[in-house]
This record gives structure tokens, C-alpha cells and sequence, in this order.
């Protein structure tokens, strides 16, 4: 349920049962985005961390409206999975000629990264 509508929707209903929330924790790509939609259309102070680097979330963040983002090596992600189902494809188990875990990393960014960022991952240079 990876949904920008759902996130918002489910912010607006969290804040309005609990005004005084001091606190989101974002564990996807869509709900910082919704999170920061809803607290904005709402005037709310909480105060906003998650994950990914979703164009609109580092806005957020630019804007300061989200506190901090983890942001995901997508493509170490996917180059490792591709790699390692090849060698499990080619009937090599886990650990043999491969690891049998991969550390990827995830690199926290805040309000003074986002336009960096922004620029990197989308030409954005205000």
C-alpha cells in the first residue's frame, strides 16, 4: 500500500485524533510525500523523517517541512539482486561464491542536502 493518497489520507486522520503529534516515521517512498501534504494542508508542527528521494519529498525537505530523509543506493540495490539471482540461477547457494548478505547503504540527508540533491537526481537547480 505504497500510496501517496493513502499516506495523506492517513496523516489527516492521524492528526486530527491526535493534534498535538510531535512525530511521523516514514518507512517508504509515497509516505513522506503524504505525510508532508497532509501537515502542510493542516498547519501542523510535526515534524516529519523518512526514506527515498522521491522528487517531491526532497522539495519537502528543501522547504523544511520534512526533517530528514534516508536515501537508498537504488541502483547498488538492484545490481546485487540481478547479480545475486544470476549466481543462485547458475545453482550457486547463498555464501558459496557470492555473500550471503549484502550491506547497502543508506545515507541520511537533511534540509541543507536537499537541493544538492534535487539537482543530482533531477537537474534541479532552482
Amino acid at each position: 500500500m505504497d500510496s501517496v493518497d493513502k499516506a495523506h489520507e492517513l496523516t489527516l486522520q492521524i492528526l486530527h485524533d491526535c493534534p498535538d503529534l510531535d512525530g511521523i516515521v516514514c518507512c517508504n517512498m509515497s509516505n513522506p510525500v503524504g505525510a508532508a501534504r497532509a501537515i502542510t494542508e493542516l498547519g501542523s508542527d510535526a515534524t516529519i523523517v523518512g526514506m527515498d528521494h522521491d522528487e517531491e519529498a526532497l522539495r519537502y525537505l528543501r522547504d523544511g517541512v520534512i526533517y530528514c530523509l534516508g536515501v537508498q543506493d537504488c541502483y547498488s540495490i538492484g545490481f546485487d539482486t540481478i547479480q545475486t539471482a544470476v549466481k543462485i540461477a547458475d545453482g550457486n547457494p547463498p555464501g558459496s561464491v557470492y555473500p550471503a548478505k549484502t550491506d547497502e547503504p543508506t545515507t541520511v540527508i537533511y534540509q541543507k542536502d536537499a537541493d544538492l540533491m534535487l539537482e543530482l537526481l533531477y537537474g534541479d537547480s532552482l
